[in-house]
C-alpha cells in the first residue's frame, strides 16, 4: 500500500511538472499594455516605419478600463514603433523588451504619459518631455529674435539660443553614456547630426566649403549602426540614405554608383541590413524617371545580385534582373548606340552608323500610337526649323512591319527626314533599344555616342542648345 501511494505522489509530482512546462509554454514571447484614458475607440493597433511606409505589427481589441494588451508568441524585431487608433491617437513607443506597460490620456498623449513598466521607455518619455520644454524655449527667444534682429538684446538672445542647443546636446551625449546597452540611446544618438570642426588656417573662402563638404559627407553616417538590424524600424535609417544619396551625392551616374556602394558595403554588417539597403538603393535608380540614373540600378545588379551575394533572391528573381540588365545596357548613356540595318522607303538600305551630323535624333514610333501621331508633327516642324541652323537629324524608325500604314503615315503627316524601317524584321533593334514603348527618342553625337534618352519632344530643342553651348565653352 505505501509502495502504491509513492508511485501516485511520484505520477502527481509529474503531472505537475508537465503542467507547469505547458504553462510556460504558452507564456506570450511580449506583452504590451497600453492603458488610453477616456478613448472613445474599441481597436488599438502597433506598427512601426520601414523604409518610407508604415505597417501594422499587431491588433489589439480594448479590454477593461480603457486598456489594450498586445501579445504574440514570437517577439517583434525592435525599433521606433507606434500606437495608433483610428480616432487621431498616436504617438511613439520604444519596442526592445518583452514587457511594457504604458499609460496616458487622450487630451494629452506624451504630457500626461506614464511608464509603469519599461526602463527603454522611461528613458525615451524623459528625453521627450526635456525636448518639449526646450523646443518651447527655443521657439518663445526665436519669435522675440525675429521681431527685433537689430534691438539691445538681440545678441543676448542669440547666445540664449546657442546654449539651449549645447544643452540638448550635453543631454543626449550624457543619456548615451548613462544606458549605453539600450536601445533608445543608440536610437537618440542616430538623431545627432555630425559637428564640423573649423577649416585649418591659410584657406580661401572656396577651400573652406569643399572642406566642410568633405568631412561632413565623410562622417554623415558616423552615429548610424548598420549592424543593428532595429535601426530599420526608425523614423531615421531610411532619411538618412535618401539624404545621402539626394542632397549629399552629385545626382550624376557616376556618383551615385560611388555612394551607393559606400552604403551598401556598410550594410554588409548584417543580413537583413544589407538585404534592405540594397533592394531600397536599387529599385530607387531602376525605376527613377530621371535620365541615366538605370546606369546605377545596372551597376548594382551587376556588382551584387549577379555575383550571389542577393541570399533572398530565388531562380525566377535572378532571371528576371539579369534579362533587365540585358535590356537597359546597350542604351546607357555615354554608349555606343546599337547599330541599326533597316530599309528606306525605296527599300535601299539605311543605317545608322552611315549618318554624318553633329547630333542625331533616334525617333522610334508607331503609325498607330496615339502619341506618335500627336508628337511626329511638333518634331517635323523642329526638324524644318531650327534644328537645320543646329546640325541635327532625324532617324525615325517604324517599329512595326506593315509597309503600307508606315508610308501612309510618312505622307499624311508630311515627314522629310530619313525614314526607316524593318519590315522583314532582319535587325534586332527592338530588343537593342528595349523598345516595350512608344514614341521613344535618343539622342547621339557624331560618335554615335547616346548622350540623351527617354526626353519629350518638347524638350529636344533646349537640350541640344545646352550641348552646343557647353562644347562652345569648352
Amino acid at each position: 500500500m505505501n509502495k502504491q501511494l509513492i508511485i501516485y505522489k511520484w505520477i502527481a509530482a509529474w503531472l505537475l511538472v508537465i503542467q507547469y512546462t505547458l504553462l510556460i509554454a504558452q507564456k506570450p514571447a511580449y506583452e504590451y499594455t497600453v492603458t488610453i484614458k477616456n478613448t472613445i475607440d474599441t481597436v488599438c493597433y502597433l506598427g512601426y516605419p520601414y523604409g518610407d511606409k508604415r505597417y501594422i505589427q499587431d491588433t489589439a481589441t480594448i479590454q477593461d478600463k480603457d486598456t489594450f494588451v498586445f501579445r504574440g508568441a514570437e517577439s517583434p524585431t525592435g525599433g521606433i514603433y507606434f500606437i495608433y487608433t483610428p480616432n487621431n491617437v498616436y504617438f511613439d513607443i520604444v519596442v526592445n523588451e518583452k514587457i511594457i506597460k504604458i499609460e496616458t490620456d487622450v487630451a494629452n498623449l506624451v504630457g500626461n504619459m506614464k511608464v509603469i513598466e519599461s526602463k527603454e521607455n522611461r528613458i525615451f518619455h524623459e528625453f521627450e518631455t526635456f525636448m518639449r520644454i526646450k523646443q518651447e524655449e527655443a521657439k518663445e527667444l526665436s519669435e522675440k529674435l525675429k521681431n527685433d534682429k537689430e534691438g539691445p538684446e538681440a545678441d543676448s538672445i542669440r547666445e540664449k539660443l546657442k546654449d539651449l542647443d549645447k544643452e540638448v546636446k550635453q543631454y543626449r551625449h550624457n543619456l548615451a553614456k548613462e544606458y549605453p546597452d539600450t536601445f533608445i540611446a543608440k536610437f537618440i544618438m542616430s538623431t545627432v547630426d555630425v559637428e564640423v570642426p573649423d577649416p585649418p588656417a591659410g584657406m580661401d573662402d572656396q577651400e573652406k566649403q569643399l572642406y566642410r563638404y568633405n568631412f561632413y559627407k565623410t562622417h554623415f553616417f558616423d552615429n548610424i549602426d548598420f549592424s543593428d538590424e532595429r535601426m530599420l524600424r526608425t523614423p531615421v535609417f531610411h532619411k538618412k540614405i535618401m539624404t545621402y544619396l539626394e542632397k549629399m551625392t552629385p545626382q550624376h551616374p557616376d556618383s551615385l554608383i560611388k555612394s551607393s556602394h559606400y552604403i551598401i558595403d556598410k550594410s554588409k554588417a548584417n543580413k537583413d541590413v544589407f538585404r534592405y539597403c540594397l533592394v531600397t538603393i536599387s529599385n530607387k535608380y531602376e525605376t527613377s524617371n530621371i535620365m541615366g540614373m538605370d546606369a546605377v540600378f545596372v551597376n548594382l545588379a551587376e556588382n551584387y545580385y549577379m555575383k550571389g551575394d542577393a541570399f533572398w533572391t530565388d531562380a525566377d528573381l535572378d532571371k528576371k534582373i539579369r534579362d533587365r540588365v540585358k535590356e537597359l545596357k546597350p542604351t546607357l548613356l555615354g554608349k555606343h548606340a546599337p547599330n541599326m540595318s533597316l530599309l528606306d522607303t525605296l527599300s535601299q538600305p539605311i543605317s545608322l552608323n552611315g549618318i554624318k551630323s553633329d547630333y542625331i535624333i533616334l525617333y522610334f514610333y508607331d503609325p498607330d500610337c496615339g502619341h506618335c501621331k500627336k508628337k511626329s508633327p511638333v518634331l517635323r516642324e523642329l526638324y524644318n526649323g531650327s534644328f537645320k541652323t543646329m546640325g541635327v537629324e532625324v532617324l525615325a524608325v517604324c517599329t512595326v512591319t506593315d509597309t503600307k500604314k508606315w508610308k501612309k503615315f510618312i505622307k499624311d503627316n508630311k515627314l522629310n527626314w530619313l525614314n526607316a524601317a524593318d519590315p522583314f524584321l532582319h535587325d534586332n533593334f527592338r530588343a537593342n533599344y528595349n523598345l516595350n514603348t512608344t514614341p521613344k527618342i535618343f539622342i547621339v553625337d557624331k560618335d554615335k555616342k547616346i548622350i540623351a534618352k527617354r526626353l519629350d519632344v518638347d524638350q529636344l530643342e533646349d537640350f541640344i542648345k545646352r550641348q552646343i553651348e557647353m562644347k562652345k565653352k569648352s
